[in-house]
Order: C-alpha cells, then structure tokens, then sequence
C-alpha cells in the first residue's frame, strides 16, 4: 500500500499533522469519508469481495472505488496505523427498526484509542457523523452533532458500546459493538454470508450511501435520496440515469448489471 498516493487520492495534506491526535484523526475521516462511498456494487455484481490489503487499496485509488465495512475499515485501519494511531477492528451487530437484530458480528467497526480515551472510528457505516465518537459511559456522554444528526457512543461495561443516533428525541441504538480486538479472518463467515446468502440485504439491495456538504446521498436500484436536514428528496433511478447519479453524487464510474437489464 502506498500511502502517499492513498493520501493524494483522498486529498490529504500529509503536513497539517505529524502525529496522532484526535484532530488528526477527524481530519483523516472527514477525507476518506468524503471521497470514499459506501456502496455493495461487487456484491451486487456478482464479484467476489476481497479483504487482502493491497487489492483494498487497489480497488479504492486505483479504480476509484468505495466498498462495504469489510473494505474500508480494513484500509482505513492500516492507513491510521501507518500514521502511528493504536487502533483495533471490533466485531459488531447491527440494531435493526422494528427491534430486530442483524446476525451477530455482521458488521466490523475500528476502535481508536488516543491517551487512554477510546473512540468509535467508523467509516463503513450507512449514517455515522464523519468524526470520531467518544465512547463514554452514559452520565458522561459526549454528543457530536452532525449535519445528519446527533449522535454518540456509549458503554454500560467494558466489553460493550452502543453507536447511537437521536432520533424524535430518543437515542436509537445503530449498533452495538463487543470491545474485544479481533482481526478481519474472524469474519470470514460475515463476509461470506453478506455476499452470498440471499437472506442478505446487501444481496437483495443494491446500496450506496456518502455525506456530502448538504447532508447525505444514499441510492438503492429503484431510488436516490438526497437527504438535507429533516427534509428527504427522492428520485427515480432507471437504467437510463443511474450511471449520470452515480457519477454526480458518488463520483463512481461502473457499470450495475441489475440496472443495465
């Protein structure tokens, strides 16, 4: 991995900070968040997901790619240790509306820890804000406040945190994470499971999703949202606009097969 043409690529400055600090680590997140999407177009393709490093980053600066939690908190990690940051890749489950919960450990979360404070460092998630959350217990919580919300990350022990969002004045569990370090070869049975049971959302939909400056885009196989605020704008997709919507919002060029049918 070269980190200075994954910095070119995310439009980081290399001097603005020498070592590790919170505002360095925002800084990070706010570039590769900005520049890098969510999205499950392979699996939607039929294309088998990697998480070998150097085809990550390949995949990401070289095709100008995004990828789902697997791949981008696996090179977000390497990229943050390359720049000295302590960080551990935890295992988490996704708090499904309605009170269901994905299967467990369907989602992999990084965890960073800067003079002895831990914080939630995700940039694989569907809404998070782009910024690190302090994980906290709940008389202590500190909220980070967001152009799509309020959030914040919160633990009742030492082995769990709750990412949550405010939502109509109450705080909604996004997920829940176990503070145990694990390496991405645990989640082997996630990562095939996610790709190839049709039980899968990420089988079943297509989905993509990315802040941006007024909020954030989030496309499926039938629509765009343009989320601003508490306002929601939403478009048709069809197999004639959507490579113009992906190009416009997501700045990706590829090709969906669903869509080309």
């Amino acid at each position: 991995m070269n980190i200075e043409q994954l910095e070119q690529h995310l439009n980081i400055d290399a001097n603005f900070y020498t070592e590790p600090s919170l505002e360095a680590l925002n800084y990070y997140m706010q570039r590769f968040m900005f520049t890098v999407p969510f999205e499950n177009i392979d699996v939607q393709n039929g294309v088998a997901i990697s998480v070998n490093l150097e085809t990550i980053y390949n995949k990401v600066v070289n095709h100008k790619r995004g990828g789902f939690c697997y791949e981008l908190n696996s090179l977000f990690k390497a990229y943050l240790e390359a720049k000295g940051f302590v960080v551990h890749m935890v295992s988490a489950t996704i708090h499904i509306p309605g009170g269901g919960k994905s299967l467990d450990g369907s989602h992999v979360s990084l965890i960073v820890t800067i003079d002895e404070q831990r914080y939630m460092t995700d940039v694989g998630f569907g809404d998070l804000p782009v910024q690190a959350l302090p994980i906290t217990n709940v008389e202590d919580a500190q909220i980070i406040i967001d152009i799509n919300g309020q959030y914040r990350a919160i633990t009742n022990d030492n082995h769990l945190v709750y990412s949550q969002k405010l939502i109509e004045g109450a705080w909604v569990t996004q997920y829940e994470a176990v503070l145990i370090p694990k390496s991405i070869e645990a989640f082997g049975y996630n990562i095939e499971y996610n790709q190839y049971h049709p039980n899968s959302i990420f089988v079943q939909r297509l989905l993509i999703t990315q802040p941006q400056s007024f909020g954030r885009a989030t496309m499926s196989h039938e629509q765009l949202t343009l989320t601003k605020g508490p306002q929601k704008e939403k478009y048709p997709v069809t197999s004639n606009n959507y490579r113009q919507l992906l190009q416009k919002y997501f700045n990706l060029d590829v090709t969906i097969n669903r869509l080309e049918k």
